[in-house]
This record gives structure tokens, C-alpha cells and sequence, in this order.
């Protein structure tokens, strides 16, 4: 029988779950089949893990690639398949020690897990056999200190060997934890996020307020590849784009320097409004504590008044490199450094940093905020990406 080069995808913290495991499980396997769509491949559930059989050994890294960005997995390994049996594992990891010894590596780390024991053979014979193998390829068998390791798991019906260990995105499959509405500006800080939302399992809905009066282009727009690029975490996305004039002009009625928080208070009345049209539960921001004025503990309060729907803000703790750092990683930061308009850049140049919730009482029935946001809410202009 021929064993195949499978991927092993590792769920991670999605084992650490209760009785509720399975329907995370289920969460992912359809995530990954969304992400590999196109691709050509066999899933299989193994107790802890996936196997992925792709219908062709060029497929591998493309495959595997695709995976690296799929929320839930831990790790992703490429290994050659044998027999459970002693002498076809050591066989087939004789190839992989071989092909470390032609390498830079000096010292070899053997990990073996048989989660099959009937078996007549246990864990400490696998490295046994293959620490002779490894001394007669000039590879030292180490515990501690080594250069790589080579790994050997043991099932019933097969056995997988690899040296190759890749991180996944780790968290919880998006889609397990429901859907959020995302304030999203131009900005480094609100694609990082969501990122961190979909990490929690949440599907973002994008919310992002504009100054153009014209919609048809804003998929021109780099908030429209912000979108486009978030979407290799998760296949497909929803946006909301809605014009700020009406808001604009409302809040010539109110101080200057108090148009931010007001404005932060507009984005969150759009997203409640957009949460029950979707069925989200919770908002999602990009806002650190004390990072700019309208960021204050003070200005928070104020702007989320009367706001019934809990906003969560995973940078809260952050602070700006730490947030570029995150952004570089997940590859949305030159898109974000890029020029644009953005609404949330306009206002005062010496903005409020305390305003009190009376004062935003009052700013708000001004204004007449209930109904700049349903005049706002009619011009709203939906992008939807299916996956």
C-alpha cells in the first residue's frame, strides 16, 4: 500500500474545548474548505488533527500557504506517510535524516507520539532505531540544544514523519464566536483590529464613513483593499460605506473642538443600527487608550453614551509600534500608511480631551443625532465579496 505526502493541520487551542469541541471543529473544516477552494484535495478528520491529501505533490506549498492564514490552526506540517509498523518508520524517516544530514544541521532532536498502544512497538523504540539511524549519518541525537527535530506520529492505520513544523494563525475559526461590525477608517489601527476580531472567531462587517459624495469609486480606494487584503484570513467580506456630510453638516451646530468625539458617537449609533440589520452582536474599534484625543478615557464615555451594544477594542493596551509591528506582520501597513481622506483626520486642531457625558447630551439632541443617522443609513452603500 502507498502512503502518500499528507499535510497535518494541528488544531491547537480548539482542543482545549468541552463538549461544544465539535461544533468548533466543524467551524474550521468549513473555513479550510472555503480557503482551499480551487484546490484539489481529500480532508480527513483524525481525532486531533486534519489530514489534507492533495491530488498532487505540486500542490503542496500552495496548499499550505493557504492554510498559514486560517484562524484555529496551530500548526501545519508536510509529512511523508508509512505503515505503522517499525521497519517501514524507520524506512521512510531513514529519507527525511538523510536529507537533514546534507544540510547545516549538527544535532537532531527525535520526537515520537504513538497515540495507537497496541501496537508492538512503543515510543522509546521509534527513537532508539532512528538515533542509530541518525549517528550513522553524522547527526548527533539531542534532547537539549539541538538544530531541528524530526517528528513521528503513530496512528492506527498510519504513521507520518516530518521535520517541518510551521505556525498556523492559532485562535478560534471565524464564524465560531458570531459577527461584529468594525469601525473602519483609513488608518494602521482598525485592519489590525480585525484581524485580532477574526482571531476571536468573529466575521467582521466593515463599517467605514467617507467624505466623498459620490460612492461608485470608493472601489478604487485603499479601504477597499484593506478589505480585499483582510479577506485572505477569512474567503468573502461585507462593507458598509456610508457619506459623512449629513453628519458634517449637522455638527456645524456644535463646537469645533468637539466635533471628533461627535463623530465617534455617529460611527457608533451606524454600527447598531448595521449590527441588527446583520445580526452582530458586539462593535469592534481600533482605538488604543489615550493614543489621540478622541481616545481618551474621558472621550471613550462620552462618545459611547446611550450605546447599548458592547464595543470592543482588542489595542486598547496597545501602543503605536506595537500596533505598526502587528500591522507589518499581517501585511496591511503600506497599504494603510498610503495618502487618503479620511473623515476621522478632520476637526479641531486642539481638540477636546474631557468632555463630560451632560455636554454630550446636549451635542447630541443638537444635532439631532437620531435623525442624522437615519438620513445617513439611506445613502448607505453595501459591498459584498462572497467566498
Amino acid at each position: 500500500m502507498a502512503y502518500p505526502k499528507v499535510i497535518l493541520v494541528h488544531f491547537g487551542e480548539l482542543w482545549l474545548r468541552g463538549k461544544n469541541r465539535p461544533s468548533y471543529i466543524a467551524v474550521l473544516r468549513h473555513n479550510i474548505i472555503r480557503q482551499l477552494n480551487g484546490e484539489r484535495f481529500k480532508l480527513y478528520y483524525k481525532y486531533d488533527r486534519f489530514l489534507i491529501e492533495p491530488d498532487a505533490d505540486e500542490d503542496l506549498e500552495k496548499i499550505v500557504g493557504k492554510l498559514s492564514h486560517v484562524f484555529g490552526i496551530s500548526r501545519i506540517a508536510v509529512a511523508e506517510g508509512a505503515a505503522p509498523e517499525l521497519g517501514a518508520i524507520v524506512s521512510a524517516a531513514s529519507k527525511a535524516i538523510e536529507a537533514l544530514s546534507a544540510g547545516d544541521a549538527k544535532r537532531l532532536r527525535i520526537v515520537s507520539h504513538r497515540s495507537y498502544k497496541n501496537l508492538p512497538f512503543d515510543s522509546n523504540d521509534i527513537v532508539k532505531s532512528l538515533s542509530e539511524v541518525a549517528r550513522s549519518s553524522g547527526l548527533i541525537p539531542v534532547n537539549k540544544g539541538y538544530d531541528t527535530t524530526l517528528f513521528v506520529n503513530v496512528t492506527k492505520e498510519s504513521a507520518y514523519i516530518y521535520d517541518n513544523n510551521l505556525a498556523g494563525q492559532r485562535g478560534l475559526p471565524v464564524g465560531s464566536s458570531g459577527k461584529c461590525i468594525v469601525l473602519f477608517s483609513g488608518g494602521i489601527d482598525s485592519p489590525v483590529a480585525a484581524w485580532f476580531a477574526m482571531k476571536r472567531g468573529l466575521i467582521p462587517v466593515y463599517l467605514h464613513v467617507h467624505p466623498s459624495l459620490k460612492q461608485e469609486g470608493l472601489k478604487e480606494t485603499k479601504i477597499h483593499r484593506l478589505t480585499e487584503m483582510l479577506s485572505e484570513y477569512y474567503p468573502g467580506y461585507k462593507a458598509y460605506y456610508i457619506p459623512a456630510h449629513i453628519f458634517q453638516a449637522a455638527a456645524t451646530k456644535a463646537e469645533k473642538r468637539y466635533e471628533g468625539v461627535l463623530f465617534k458617537a455617529f460611527l457608533f449609533r451606524l454600527a447598531e443600527k448595521i449590527a441588527k440589520k446583520e445580526g452582530a452582536k458586539i462593535m469592534v474599534t481600533g482605538e488604543s487608550i489615550g493614543q489621540v484625543a478622541s481616545q481618551t478615557i474621558d472621550n471613550i464615555a462620552a462618545s459611547q453614551y446611550g450605546i447599548k451594544m458592547p464595543v470592543v477594542m482588542p489595542l486598547s493596551g496597545f501602543d503605536k509600534e506595537e500596533i505598526i509591528s502587528v500591522a507589518r506582520t499581517i501585511g496591511t501597513y503600506e497599504e494603510s500608511i498610503k495618502p487618503y481622506r479620511d473623515v476621522c483626520a478632520m476637526g479641531a486642531n486642539k481638540p477636546a480631551t474631557t468632555t463630560g457625558i451632560d455636554r454630550m447630551k446636549k451635542m447630541l439632541k443638537d444635532i439631532s443625532m437620531g435623525d442624522v443617522v437615519r438620513r445617513s443609513m439611506k445613502l448607505a452603500y453595501v459591498v459584498e465579496k462572497e467566498a
